[in-house]
């Protein structure tokens, strides 16, 4: 999949999510609906330094967009693909237009993948992300949207009045996944031919008896023993 598509399927993913009265039930997609409480403000404002300060219980439309970034990309990558810096503002519709515009990448005309941006020559007051465009039309996904106020789907004529531009990421940022899924793929036959990053976790596993380490058996890949590494200097395997 391209990176469009990978963050385009986030996005639609989340559709028919509605906002909540308050912080219970964030993970349902529609239990106590009514508000503007929602698991993407409450994931962001867990990452430190994501946002200038915390975003849960306000307008969320940019929250919503972001956190489909982190989610496809991870925290440094989605950041360094919507122009942000640490600690932004970017949960403000007028600041992301602000931070695509000041690299020389906010468009007229549509492309998927985007960040729709919605105002006029005085504000700008809401966004999304551009799943299609087609037939004359640009098809989106967007948060804090419809009339029960949540993830919905929509579509708007190209030159309608009220789209004020399209934020563009450099997709060229994003890792080719034929290169994640060979790293995936490298593999080590005994504990010795482990990275001494690695080594002290898979000795670990070895000696309790979760891995086969005699002769050629271990065959453990990069991406396990990355994985077992960051869940043992958690405290995970104790």
């Amino acid at each position: 999949m391209t990176p469009q598509a990978r963050l385009i399927a986030t996005a639609q993913s989340q559709d028919g999510y509605l906002g909540k009265k308050s912080s219970s039930q964030l993970d349902s997609f529609t239990a106590n609906a009514g508000g503007k409480f929602n698991k993407f403000a409450r994931d962001l404002d867990a990452i430190m330094g994501f946002y200038n300060g915390k975003k849960q219980g306000a307008d969320w439309c940019d929250v919503y967009v972001d956190w489909c970034f982190v989610q496809t990309f991870g925290v440094d990558l989605a950041l360094a693909l919507t122009c942000q810096p640490k600690s932004s503002c970017g949960a403000g519709t007028a600041y992301s237009l602000g931070y695509y515009r000041a690299r020389g990448q906010l468009f007229t005309e549509p492309q998927p993948g985007d960040q729709i941006f919605f105002g006029d020559g005085k504000s700008t007051w809401h966004t999304g992300i551009v799943t299609a465009v087609r037939d004359g039309c640009v098809f989106t996904e967007e948060g804090n949207s419809g009339v029960k106020s949540g993830v919905h789907s929509f579509k708007y004529p190209i030159g309608s009045k009220s789209i004020k531009g399209y934020g563009r990421p450099d997709w060229s940022l994003v890792p080719d996944e034929s290169e994640e899924e060979n790293d995936m793929a490298v593999t080590y036959k005994t504990l010795a031919d482990v990275p001494d990053w690695y080594k002290p976790t898979v000795d670990k596993l070895v000696k309790a008896g979760a891995l086969n380490g005699t002769g050629d058996g271990l065959n453990v890949s990069e991406d396990f023993c990355r994985t077992m590494t960051v869940l043992d200097r958690l405290g995970k395997l104790d």
